[in-house]
C-alpha cells in the first residue's frame, strides 16, 4: 500500500531537511509485492525504456525546485526508469530547455506576470501546435488537433461566460494529456528593509518583481533601492525576451499602449483611454498620449507606434502576438487595428504586450537581426532609463524625469546574486533593499525578527512544473507522461520543502486566478502503485531488476 502522505511528512519531518531526500526514496519504494510493487506488466518484454534526464535548477539557483528534483528523480527510479539528474544555472537551463528544446525533462517554473492573468498566454500559447518551433512556448512539442480547436475557439469569444466554458474544457484536456506536470504556484514571501525602503507594492504573482513595485518603492536613505535576484539578465533586447526576469526589466525601459494594472485587467498607459471597439470586436482605435519623448529626448509619435507593430510582423520571435491584425491606419493621434477575426484578448494580450520602438533607432534593422540587435543604450520611453550595465555585477537604471508617470527612485540597481541565501545575508547586511525570490524558511524566520526587515507576502498565478519532451520516446506516450506525474511529490513540496508556502495544482490556472480556472481537472498526486498501474496499462512492463521495458 501507498505510505499516506500526512504520515511521510510526520517522518520526514522529523528527520529534519538533510535527511528528506534518502528517507523519501526509502518510503517511496513500500508499495508491497515483489519488486515493491503488486503490478504485472506484459508478459513478454521488448527494449528497455531510454534513461531519462532530468534537468533541474541548482541548488544555489533554486534550492526549493532542486530538492524536489531529487525525489522526483528517485521516486521515477522506484516505478523502473533509469534517470540522470542534469543540474543548471538559469540562463543555462533556459537555453537547453526553453530555446534550443534539447531535452527529455525539465523541472522548472513559468512566471505569472499580470498580462498571464486573461488565460490565452496560458491556454494557447503554451499548448497549441503552432507553438512548438524553437523558441516557442509549447515547448513539449504537445499536438492535440482537438484542442486546437479549443485554444482557437477561446479567443474569439467575445462573451465571457461561453470562453469560460471553452477555457475549463481545455483545462481538462491538458490535464488527462500530462504534456506537464503541474506541481504549485509558487506564492510566499519576498523579503525587504523596511527601515530603508517605503511603499512597496507586492501584486498578485510577482510580488515585489512588479512593475507597480518598482516604481512605487520609494527609499528612506538615499536615492537609489538596490534589488537582489538569483538569476543574471540574459537580454535587454524586447525582441529577445525570453525569461521572465528579463521581462520584468525591459518593461521598466519600454512603453505600452496599455499596462496591465495591478488588478489583472490593462488600464490606459500610452493610450489616453480604453480603445473604441466597433464593427463585432473586429476594429479597435486607440488614441496615443501627446506628451511622450523617447529617453534621447525624440518624440513618440503615432508614426512610431505603426513602425513598432509592423516591427512586430517580422519578429521570429513576436511575429504572432500580432497575426491577427489585418491592417493598420492612422489618423492624427489615432491609430486603428483591424482584425482578421474577433480576438477576445486583443486589449491585454497585443495592445498591452508590444513594447513601443523609437522608429530613428530600430528603422534600419533587417528582421533577421532584430533578436540579436544590441542598443548601446536600450532607447525606450518607459519610467526608467538605461544608465550602465555590468553584466554579473549590476544593472543601472536612472529616473527618466520627463514621464508621465516618474518612479519614486531616482535610481533603480538589480544585482544578480549566487543565490537566494546570499541575498538574504547582503539585505540583513544593509547592501541591498529588496529581494525578489522566496528564500528558504529558516532565512523567512530570520526576516520576520529582524526590526530593519519585513515580508511581502504575494499569491502566484505561475507554478513549478515538470515538462515532458513529446517530440521524443517514451515521451510521445501519455501513459509514460501519466505515470511520471503520478511520481511528482506535489504536497510534501509545499507543506514540507517550501513550508507551506504555495499551493498544489493541477492545472495550468491557478486557483488565484479564479474566474478562469477549473477546480475538476483531474488530479495527480504522488501515487507510485497508481504510475506502475498506468505504466502496465500502456503496454510496459519490468525484468528481474525492476527495470522498465516496452511489450515485445
Amino acid at each position: 500500500m501507498v505510505e499516506d502522505s500526512k504520515s511521510r511528512r510526520t517522518v520526514l519531518k522529523g528527520a529534519g531537511i538533510a535527511g528528506v531526500t534518502g528517507l523519501t526514496a526509502s518510503l517511496a519504494g513500500c508499495t508491497g509485492g515483489e519488486n515493491g510493487s503488486d503490478v504485472d506488466g506484459a508478459d513478454e518484454l521488448g527494449d528497455e525504456v531510454p534513461e531519462i534526464e532530468l534537468v533541474a535548477p541548482t541548488a544555489g539557483t533554486n534550492p526549493f525546485r532542486n530538492e524536489l528534483a531529487q525525489i522526483v528523480a528517485e521516486n521515477w527510479e522506484e516505478i523502473g526508469f533509469d534517470v540522470e539528474l542534469e543540474e543548471l544555472e538559469f540562463g543555462a537551463h533556459v537555453d537547453k530547455a526553453v530555446v534550443q528544446q534539447d531535452y527529455d525533462a525539465s523541472l522548472l517554473g513559468w512566471g505569472g506576470t499580470p498580462e498571464r492573468i486573461d488565460p490565452h498566454t496560458f491556454i494557447y500559447d503554451m499548448h497549441h501546435s503552432d507553438n512548438t518551433q524553437e523558441g516557442g512556448r509549447n515547448t513539449p512539442g504537445w499536438e492535440n488537433d482537438e484542442y486546437d480547436e479549443l485554444a482557437e475557439l477561446q479567443v474569439t469569444q467575445v462573451d465571457e461566460e461561453e470562453r469560460q466554458q471553452t477555457v475549463y474544457d481545455a483545462q481538462e484536456m491538458i490535464a488527462e494529456a500530462q504534456p506537464r506536470t503541474y506541481i504549485a504556484n509558487e506564492g510566499g514571501y519576498h523579503p525587504y528593509a523596511s527601515a530603508r525602503v517605503e511603499n512597496v507594492d507586492p501584486t498578485l504573482g510577482e510580488g515585489l518583481n512588479s512593475f507597480w513595485n518598482m516604481i512605487s518603492a520609494t527609499p528612506t536613505d538615499d536615492d537609489t533601492v538596490r534589488f537582489g535576484y538569483p538569476s543574471e539578465i540574459i537580454s535587454l533586447n524586447p525582441m529577445q525576451d525570453l525569461a521572465t526576469p528579463d521581462r520584468q526589466f525591459v518593461r521598466l525601459l519600454y512603453d505600452q499602449l496599455y499596462r496591465i494594472g495591478p488588478d489583472g485587467f490593462p488600464q490606459p498607459w500610452l493610450a489616453t483611454d480604453d480603445p473604441e471597439i466597433e464593427d463585432d470586436g473586429m476594429t479597435y482605435t486607440v488614441e496615443i498620449r501627446d506628451d511622450v519623448t523617447f529617453h534621447d529626448g525624440e518624440d513618440l509619435t503615432i508614426d512610431d507606434v505603426e513602425f513598432t507593430y509592423e516591427l512586430y510582423a517580422d519578429s521570429p520571435t513576436y511575429g504572432s502576438l500580432v497575426e491577427i491584425i489585418d491592417e493598420i491606419e492612422t489618423s492624427g493621434n489615432e491609430i486603428t487595428f483591424h482584425l482578421e477575426e474577433q480576438y477576445a484578448p486583443f486589449t491585454a494580450n497585443v495592445l498591452g504586450q508590444v513594447y513601443i520602438f523609437p522608429e530613428h533607432i530600430w528603422g534600419d534593422v533587417a528582421p533577421d537581426e532584430l533578436v540579436d540587435f544590441e542598443d548601446e543604450n536600450w532607447t525606450g520611453s518607459g519610467p526608467f532609463q538605461f544608465r550602465d550595465w555590468e553584466r554579473q555585477s549590476e544593472l543601472q537604471l536612472e529616473a527618466f524625469d520627463d514621464h508621465f508617470e516618474t518612479p519614486n527612485a531616482d535610481n533603480f540597481i538589480r544585482i544578480p546574486g549566487a543565490d537566494t541565501a546570499q541575498l538574504v545575508n547582503d539585505l540583513e547586511a544593509g547592501q541591498i533593499d529588496m529581494v525578489g525570490a522566496v528564500p528558504q524558511p529558516t532565512a523567512v524566520d530570520r526576516v520576520r525578527d529582524d526590526d530593519d526587515l519585513a515580508l511581502a507576502e504575494f499569491e502566484a498565478i505561475g507554478y513549478a512544473m515538470i515538462e515532458y519532451n513529446t517530440r521524443r520516446e517514451p515521451f510521445d506516450d501519455r501513459h509514460v507522461r501519466r505515470a511520471l506525474s503520478y511520481g511528482v511529490p506535489k504536497e510534501e513540496y509545499v507543506e514540507f520543502i517550501r513550508d507551506g508556502m504555495g499551493t498544489v495544482t493541477h492545472t495550468t490556472i491557478s486557483e488565484h486566478n479564479e474566474f478562469w480556472h477549473n477546480p475538476d481537472v483531474e488530479e495527480f498526486y504522488e501515487d507510485l502503485e497508481a504510475a506502475r498501474e498506468e505504466l502496465a496499462e500502456g503496454g510496459y512492463g519490468w525484468d528481474d531488476d525492476d527495470r522498465l521495458h516496452y511489450g515485445a
